[in-house]
């Protein structure tokens, strides 16, 4: 943690094995209950206070992935939503898409997965945005630099 600024974080995991039948979900086997109690400090002091508790299941059993595994497994799918899943919803506003063609929104998610590997690429780092909206922008107000990228031949530099 900065010293200046940070968070702090606690989780705490429940989990308990129970029977596919009992939930009626096929191939659960343990059921999972995670609370995290997070501080965000500044300058030594707690700004903000958050309290957020999740419910989950799993297939693992219990002596696949005990509290620590399944923790790691918590923490591991939060670091895909977050990464990847907030872009596409906040900064792409997927979630309102008015499409509703199967083929039309996989075509879009796909330009939208470019798009994110796209702002991600090393070769950008030249000239690269700060962020995502920025790249977005750049590439709509002058498209031609992204449609040269891909339209070069193999022998052009």
């Amino acid at each position: 943690m900065d010293k200046d600024h940070g968070r702090l974080e606690v989780r705490q995991l429940w989990s308990a094995p129970t029977e596919p039948q009992t939930i009626g979900l096929a191939g659960v086997a343990q059921v999972v209950r995670l609370r995290c109690h997070t501080q965000t400090v500044r300058q030594g002091k707690v700004i903000k206070e958050s309290d957020d508790v999740r419910f989950a299941v799993t297939s693992y059993a219990t002596h696949e992935a005990g509290p620590d595994a399944l923790l790691r497994l918590a923490r591991d799918h939060w670091s895909i939503e977050n990464g990847q899943h907030y872009r596409r919803d906040r900064t792409q506003d997927e979630d309102r898409c008015p499409v509703r063609d199967t083929f039309a929104a996989r075509n879009l998610s796909l330009f939208r997965s470019l798009a994110i590997f796209l702002f991600k690429q090393p070769a950008q780092a030249k000239e690269a945005q700060e962020s995502l909206p920025d790249f977005q922008a750049e590439v709509h107000r002058k498209p031609w630099a992204m449609i040269r990228r891909f339209t070069r031949r193999c022998s052009d530099p």
